[in-house]
């Protein structure tokens, strides 16, 4: 009996355990990612035009590192391939605000939402970025996340979002609309290493404002 007790204790924190990113991925999708290369896994949804885009990327940097540069939402529009618009339109809580977007897109007027951006942090050293439409111009509905997690020395992402297109060209611009969700993942694991390496400072000021937001909650 305190044999089979001790068992249970002993593979208790296993249990426990919380689901990794990494757990997504079969073998050789994992292999590819720690090699640093983009991982893309899409889910068809009934009824929906597009399908749920997941994107896995090695970032070269601490998960914290990689929550704080993201967190700076207003600076979106300096790095993202195609936004022209990020602007912090509310303040929910310290970690809960709303960030009003433009987007250029390929053959229609350009899209203009808000969206609700609700960050977590958890025991683990793990940090998660959640989103969904407020309002939007065109779009229906969109929502997803952006989780972090340690991978070695650095960490890995992984993006998630599901898009309803208002538009009746749905169809036409799925292709460049996925494209847009690589390219923005791309582009954020390559800022953060960009900033880490070139502007430790700016960094380490983020990184007190991201941990300034979560004792604030």
């Amino acid at each position: 009996m305190k044999a089979l007790l001790l068992a249970l204790l002993c593979a208790a924190p296993a249990l426990a355990r919380a689901a990794s990113i990494l757990d997504d991925l079969d073998p050789a999708q994992r292999a590819e990612l720690e090699r640093g290369g983009q991982v893309v896994r899409m889910e068809e949804v009934a009824g929906k035009p597009w399908p749920r885009v997941r994107l896995y990327e090695k970032v070269a940097a601490t998960p914290e590192e990689v929550a704080a540069v993201f967190f700076d939402y207003r600076n979106a529009k300096a790095y993202v391939p195609k936004v022209v618009k990020s602007d912090i339109s509310l303040r929910v809580s310290p970690c809960v605000i709303e960030v009003d977007y433009g987007i250029d897109v390929p053959l229609l007027p350009d899209e203009f939402y808000t969206a609700r951006n609700s960050l977590t942090a958890d025991p683990d050293g793990s940090y998660c970025v959640s989103w969904r439409l407020v309002r939007a111009l065109q779009t229906k509905d969109s929502e997803g996340n952006l989780r972090i997690e340690t991978l070695g020395e650095g960490s890995a992402i992984r993006y998630t979002n599901l898009v309803t297109p208002g538009s009746s060209m749905a169809g036409l611009l799925r292709i460049p609309a996925i494209d847009q969700m690589k390219d923005t993942v791309r582009a954020i694991a390559r800022h953060v290493e960009e900033v880490k390496r070139t502007q430790p400072a700016e960094l380490k000021q983020k990184v007190g404002f991201l941990r300034e937001a979560i004792k604030g909650e």
